[in-house]
């Protein structure tokens, strides 16, 4: 229950009188922080209410059958229902006195990451009289990161950048040398270079040669998808790991390279994605300066003004980063969208995020990607600065 007082800080921050987590049969991985110590051990078969107030005692109401399963909770109040009758009773009571909560909601549905309540549950907490809002930003202070977590991110940020070094030098060897290259084959560089480092990584790194560089989410497979370097060939690298710890942040960068002199439009393209990079950070950190919290969605559209200026606009098909994670590179926090989704939640101080605008087109893509962490002053950037191309 260490999450308790920044919650009802937040709630307070907010004029919220509550947030009402819900959950049935861990639908809600936006709740699973908060009641996976409730509920450890527990089948969790019904539905799942907890309401945190701004002040007081949470309430935890859970099925009769299934309250002798919990584990003792000190600090909780716990009740039970049975019936659907009865569980409208146990609302009534949890909600009475109560006009604005938050819940796991978006409105509109702009921000899946955020909406994890189904519909009719939110209309059944309406009917009590209350006004549901979303709970993106008080659910964020379970993302903040301690200070060793921060210790590790930036240990992993140096692990990513070795390693990256490594690849690109790889490329360079044998692209002097005239020998053959191939995806995979820098894929396996990387990944030996995490191991050397104690770094682990949920997925392997894309590399992507030429053509495959066009397509952002490209991955390659040895023998299935596997482009050997050609002459004049961009390299896009996107790579990410994390010490080796369960609750420990990732880094996740992507470097660009070329094989020979970049082509005039392949430098104009870079120079538009490395400012609208550098324009989202900008912005943070002007609104830091004004005493706000920017939205991931403001970090978006400065970014993406850049490249639509640039008349790139339509080859950026994509958010502008993402939170970043624990068990995988993408976490749950705020995103920098207003292109895919509306992510109005405010990029707040304890949290890592990704800053990767990008534009793509049949024959090739560029994309640069840092991270940031948000301190109380505003963005730290976390991870190397690409500002040239990488020539092999």
């Amino acid at each position: 229950m260490d999450w308790l007082p920044t919650v009802q800080d937040e709630l307070g921050r907010q004029g919220l009188d509550a947030w009402l987590v819900y959950d049935f049969r861990r639908s809600n991985p936006v709740a699973a922080p908060v009641l996976g110590p409730l509920l450890e051990g527990n089948t969790a078969s019904r539905r799942v209410f907890l309401l945190v107030p701004r002040e007081g005692v949470p309430t935890l109401a859970v099925h009769a059958i299934e309250v002798k399963s919990l584990r003792p909770a000190p600090g909780v109040n716990v009740v039970s229902y049975s019936s659907r009758e009865s569980l409208r009773g146990v609302l009534e009571a949890m909600l009475k006195g109560r006009s604005r909560v938050a819940m796991e909601y978006s409105p509109a549905g702009d921000n899946p990451y955020v909406g994890r309540v189904d519909a009719g549950t939110v209309e059944w907490i309406r009917s009590f009289g209350v006004e549901v809002v979303s709970s993106g930003d008080v659910a964020q202070v379970l993302e903040v990161w301690t200070p060793e977590q921060l210790e590790q991110h930036l240990t992993a940020a140096a692990g990513v950048a070795a390693a990256k070094d490594a690849a690109f030098a790889y490329l360079a060897e044998r692209a002097r040398r005239g020998e053959e290259v191939r995806e995979c084959a820098v894929q396996a560089v990387i990944m030996r270079r995490f191991a050397d480092l104690g770094l682990v990584s949920a997925t392997t790194p894309n590399v992507s040669f030429g053509a495959h560089a066009g397509d952002p989410h490209y991955h390659p497979i040895e023998g299935v998808r596997d482009a050997a370097l050609a002459p004049g060939d961009v390299v896009l690298i996107d790579l990410w790991a994390k010490v080796d710890a369960k609750s420990a942040p990732y880094a996740d960068v992507t470097w660009m390279g070329v094989d020979g002199e970049p082509t005039s439009e392949l430098m104009s393209v870079w120079e538009a994605v490395k400012g609208a990079r550098d324009a989202a950070v900008a912005a943070m950190r002007a609104a830091y300066a004004e005493g706000r919290w920017p939205s991931g969605g403001e970090a978006d559209r400065a970014a993406r003004a850049v490249l639509e200026k640039a008349g790139y606009g339509d080859a950026f098909t994509h958010r502008t980063g993402h939170s970043l994670g624990k068990d995988g590179p993408h976490g749950v926090a705020v995103h920098l969208d207003d292109f895919e989704t509306s992510d109005a939640r405010a990029l707040r101080p304890g949290i890592g995020v990704t800053v990767e605008p990008g534009a793509y087109f049949q024959g090739f893509g560029v994309r640069s990607e840092i991270n940031v962490y948000l301190t109380d002053a505003g963005p730290r950037v976390t991870t190397e600065l690409q500002d040239e191309l990488e020539r092999l």
